[in-house]
């Protein structure tokens, strides 16, 4: 079944779903139901947390999980 998460940064990078690039941040991405891992872009790793580890059920396109990585410093 699809689920929906969006990924919210403060600015426009990769979201990487269990290794692969999928889609945008700030964009609502499309899933399977099941576990994963999200992060964003590893080319410039100035986000935290590191990833989520996490089980995605229950979302549905206008109400998708949502996921929020913010800046470690603000001079990036």
């Amino acid at each position: 079944m699809d689920q929906y998460l969006k990924v919210i940064f403060p600015t426009r990078r990769h979201v990487w779903i269990d290794g692969v690039a999928t889609g945008w941040t700030n964009k609502v991405c499309q899933v399977e139901t099941g576990h994963h891992v999200v992060t964003l872009s590893p080319t410039h790793p100035n986000f935290q947390p590191e990833q989520f580890d996490l089980l995605v059920t229950g979302t549905r396109p206008d109400a998708p999980l949502i996921l929020e990585f913010t800046r470690k410093d603000a001079d990036t």
